[in-house]
């Protein structure tokens, strides 16, 4: 989406740390922006830093629940009349080990995270579709939702699941000239340790244990609001401002890899191959149709390609056949 100027955003989360970075950097882009979020004060703080500004307009919601975002759409139409970027950025955590959630604890980050980003779906998506001039969304995923961490399990599982939400949404909303993005940061400077049990007691009433630091050795949550702005310019998938984390993935896909059975026979498994190959097929080319979007870049050979290179006995199925065939 190359032109930004004008262009109307709803941010969920959007009046504290990440998304008041998006709000900031797409304001600063000469967008309209309207910012959600749960916290009055947070708002009102906000409001404060950009008095007067017609650009700019606030409402206080939960992404839980529907009827709130359903009544937010119809205000963001009424107030900027369309839609263009929509930024499901609110994420919650539960404190504890995974193994120790209760069911409100699961209930809690599952309605939040992964509930949350489905109603933003749901209420916004038709706004976006409705003018017919393509647009953008982007979903808050996190490192976490990359890498499993031991100690937030419940996290990283509604991570998890955003992340593979917005894999598959790319390639339905190609056809509309819809981008999807998927932005998964690590630390940044943002107020989500002290304003987490915040969060939760105006969610469910949950007591709010001891205060907590913010987290201030972060990135600035400005930095990471431009980066997405420049995914949305550039149509990227995935969004990973944190560079120091490049080898840990590396090395979690390696071992991933490292799983598959190295040898099959493409021959005997040549029926199973060609039901495989058409989904390789129908999925290449709605990748194809999401990346001609803004002119992204290419992610690389067809699949199917190889897969038919098996079957036809042109290519080995493994580096290890590869090697017996070199040494023979």
């Amino acid at each position: 989406m190359r032109s930004i100027a004008g262009r109307v955003a709803f941010i969920t989360a959007g009046a504290s740390g990440i998304g008041w970075g998006m709000a900031r950097a797409f304001l600063n882009a000469g967008m309209k922006v309207v910012v959600g979020d749960l916290l009055q004060d947070h708002i009102e703080e906000c409001r404060s830093q950009y008095p007067g500004r017609a650009d700019l307009h606030f409402i206080r919601l939960d992404v839980s629940n529907r009827p709130q975002m359903e009544s937010a759409a119809k205000e963001v139409e009424s107030r900027f009349g369309r839609l263009d970027v929509l930024c499901n950025n609110a994420g919650v955590a539960a404190r504890g080990q995974v193994d120790d959630a209760s069911y409100a604890d699961w209930d809690y980050v599952m309605d939040v995270c992964v509930g949350g980003t489905i109603n933003g779906l749901v209420n916004f998506l038709p706004l976006i579709k409705k003018h017919g001039e393509g647009g953008h969304v982007v979903t808050t995923s996190s490192m976490a939702g990359m890498i499993p961490v031991p100690f937030n399990g419940l996290y990283s599982t509604a991570k998890f699941a955003v992340r593979g939400m917005m894999d598959a949404l790319r390639l339905s909303l190609g056809p509309y000239g819809i981008g999807v993005s998927v932005l998964c940061p690590g630390f940044v400077a943002t107020r989500a340790t002290t304003a987490g049990d915040r969060y939760r007691a105006e969610h469910d009433g949950t007591p709010i244990h001891e205060p907590r630091e913010p987290v201030r050795a972060g990135m600035d949550p400005l930095v990471v609001g431009e980066r997405v702005l420049q995914a949305i310019r550039n149509n990227e998938l995935y969004i990973f401002p944190h560079g120091e984390f490049r080898e840990e993935v590396r090395a979690y896909f390696d071992r991933m890899l490292a799983a598959f059975p190295e040898d099959f026979n493409a021959t005997a498994d040549k029926g199973r191959l060609e039901i495989e190959r058409s989904r390789m097929t129908r999925t290449e080319e709605a990748r194809r149709i999401a990346n001609a979007i803004g002119g992204a870049r290419n992610e690389g050979p067809s699949v199917a390609a190889t897969v038919d290179a098996w079957m036809q006995g042109r290519q080995p199925v493994s580096p290890r056949a590869k090697r017996s065939a070199s040494s023979a």
